[in-house]
């Protein structure tokens, strides 16, 4: 039928009868829009889509969307099973070999349930042995295209491709430098992604934002899966891979456009047809330097990755336009490598984490003047050569410990690395594009100046301080207390000193701060934590908080704070009682390693959003009650050690007031 008679069928079934309509496979709002008026007497209607907009535009309520996971093992095992050996199924005894090329291929599957019934019924017409599964899972991508009866299940996945804007169907192209299994770091894509020119600031959305719209839509329409790890106050997904199967369509996607191309064993020139934009030399590619220049035109390359053991010869005279240059966790990577890397004057991404034999860059790094990521992470390197400070447009610098010299920038960036720095000079000033600037060690004798500095950065988005005094604080309060960007701030005193005796009457950090944490006494707390409404993570630690401090009830009154972290040492009393009607938002409490705490209330009323509570190396904590308040409770974490395992009346406690929650709480304890 065309759309008018479908309506017009509709209308009539529905004059008769109430019914339960089903409309499969939902590929717009509009087409739900046109068929929706004719349903006025329908009964029920169940919507499916490949789309979480579409659903939540469908349904109009969340609570009546329904999220299909994918077949768990064993019934993934059973289908395939009954698929492949039909009327037979209780005469079967896996071999060892074959259950295992059976889970291969389920594992390619992902708990599809038509990749694993379309496979199977084309195993059911070969031979069942070992041999010819093995050859099914080595030739997957290739039986997808060739063979009639596996291509159903590419026609369906290539309309979720399809259905992508042009925008989109550039980003997932590229998830394929990736390897199979690959779990995709978000900070590692959301760069390189701006770096290739994907994502740019525009009409008051800056790149970032507008990559995390790109990752969601590719999330919400199941393009990509959720990887490990979810930022849990701004409640993000840290990561993600390639279901197997759109793997596949991804890289024979890319591959027929010429985006990406990957050495690897086996690969040919007749693989490719020109000019190359993304090259990837995989881990088992061991030619040598003339069958690399032979194969293909590197001119236009913009983009190297290496996975395995590096070359000499990788890096080509001719890739003068390579914008990223990504050399993570690459094996024999050594110092000489890298010496003509000043050639790579568009470079805009260079990534050496993860290399451990690295222990300086060359000079000629200067010349890099478009760079904007810097991450050597995992590696030795340990100063920064004199021409660093040309680096005018870097935003992100990521690494672990860093020294530098005093005539040299003395200040180091980063997003979630760790730095030592001990001087500061006016090169720090030149460095206005910043966004991340952290672990500046503050030293005795040249403290104020510093932190002075730091008020010239205003383009910061992280700060991360260490080794700030009670004099020291003030100056930098003040030098920050303007920065409208500034989203994250840590500061950590020196020996126990008080962070926060100028705070208040007038003088606050940033107000726009979403993320605070504070290694330090504080004495004022409760006259400026209040006016922090942004604020949606707090961690404290060596606060020293009494039992009858007004800290704790202030806290409860912040509207967006998601997480809360009291560490060592942040809160002194023996008794801590949550409040009703107090931490409306809270998602995430950590009490840990609070030596004088004995007992723990939540009252009525308290914490109604919160899901994960994280209790360790509290020794003299063993009452605890009011878990019943918290009534979206998932899951607790007990954490003891060696030395100090978890209480056995604590744990009982817990676990007890967990069984009878009407969640059914989740009780993991760990060393």
């Amino acid at each position: 039928m065309n759309l008018q008679e479908l309506k017009q069928e509709l209308a009539r079934v529905l004059k008769l009868k109430k019914c339960l309509i089903v409309l499969d496979d939902i590929s717009s709002t509009s087409e739900w829009e046109l068929v929706k008026q004719c349903l006025d007497n329908a009964g029920r209607i169940i919507v499916t889509t490949r789309e979480k907009s579409i659903a939540k535009h469908c349904s109009r309520a969340c609570k009546n969307m329904y999220c299909l996971d994918g077949l768990k093992d064993d019934a993934a095992l059973d289908l395939f099973t009954k698929k492949v050996f039909k009327d037979n199924i209780e005469k079967i005894d896996f071999a060892p070999a074959m259950l295992e090329q059976a889970r291969l291929t389920l594992q390619k599957c992902d708990g599809l349930p038509l990749a694993i019934s379309t496979i199977g019924g084309f195993l059911a017409t070969k031979p069942k042995t070992t041999i010819e599964w093995k050859k099914m899972n080595d030739n997957i991508s290739t039986e997808l295209v060739i063979n009639p009866e596996l291509r159903a299940i590419k026609t369906i996945l290539m309309r979720s491709y399809d259905g992508l804007p042009y925008h989109l169907k550039a980003a997932f192209l590229y998830l394929s430098i990736f390897p199979e299994d690959r779990i995709i770091r978000w900070g590692r894509l959301v760069r390189r992604w701006i770096a290739e020119g994907y994502s740019r600031d525009m009409h008051g959305m800056t790149a970032i934002e507008l990559c995390r719209r790109y990752f969601d839509e590719l999330m919400d329409r199941s393009m990509i899966l959720p990887g490990e790890g979810i930022d849990q106050y701004s409640r993000k997904n840290n990561s993600c891979q390639l279901h197997d199967m759109i793997r596949e369509i991804c890289i024979s996607k890319a591959r027929e456009e010429n985006l990406v191309f990957t050495l690897e064993e086996g690969c040919c020139l007749s693989d490719t047809q020109g000019a190359i934009r993304h090259l990837v030399i995989g881990s088992n590619w061991k030619r040598d330097k003339d069958v690399l220049e032979s194969m293909l035109d590197l001119s236009h390359v913009r983009s190297l990755t290496v996975f395995g053991q590096w070359r000499y010869f990788f890096i080509s005279d001719n890739m003068r336009f390579l914008r990223v240059l990504d050399l993570e966790d690459t094996l024999e990577l050594r110092n000489r490598h890298l010496d003509k890397i000043g050639q790579l004057r568009h470079l805009k991404y260079l990534s050496v984490r993860g290399c451990r034999r690295i222990s300086c860059l060359p000079n000629s790094l200067g010349n890099l003047r478009h760079l904007e990521t810097l991450d050597f992470r995992g590696t030795r390197l340990g100063v920064l050569p004199k021409t660093f400070t040309n680096l005018r447009k870097l935003q992100h610098l990521r690494g672990d410990s860093l020294f530098l010299k005093p005539q040299v920038l003395d200040a180091c960036l980063n997003g979630h690395g760790l730095f030592n720095v001990y001087r500061f000079s006016g090169g720090i000033a030149k460095l206005k594009a910043l966004h991340t600037l952290g672990n500046v060690f503050v030293c005795r004798g040249n403290g104020k100046v510093t932190v002075k500095k730091l008020g010239e950065l205003t383009q910061l988005r992280k700060l991360k301080v260490k080794g700030i005094n009670d004099k020291d604080s003030c100056e930098l309060w003040s030098a920050i207390a303007g920065h409208s960007q500034l989203l994250s701030v840590s500061v950590e005193s020196q020996l126990g000193d008080v962070l926060d005796g100028c705070l208040g009457k007038g003088l606050t950090p940033p107000i726009r701060l979403e993320s605070l944490t504070l290694d330090g006494r504080l004495v004022k707390a409760t006259e400026w934590i209040g006016k922090l409404q942004n604020l949606s993570k707090l961690v404290l630690e060596h606060s020293k908080l009494k039992q009858d401090d007004d800290t704790i009830r202030a806290l409860g009154f912040l509207p967006n704070l998601a997480v809360l972290r009291l560490k060592t040492c942040s809160f002194e009393g023996t008794k801590l009682h949550f409040q009703s009607s107090s931490f409306l938002n809270l998602m995430v409490l950590e009490l840990y390693v609070l030596e004088n705490l004995q007992s723990v209330l939540f009252k009525e009323g308290t914490m109604p959003r919160l899901e994960l509570l994280h209790v360790g190396g509290c020794q003299e904590l063993n009452a605890f009650s009011g878990m019943a308040a918290l009534t979206s409770l998932k899951g607790i974490r007990l954490e003891g050690s060696y030395r100090t395992p978890v209480s056995e009346t604590l744990k009982k406690e817990v676990e007890r007031q967990a069984a009878e929650h009407k969640n059914q709480v989740r009780v993991n304890e760990s060393y």
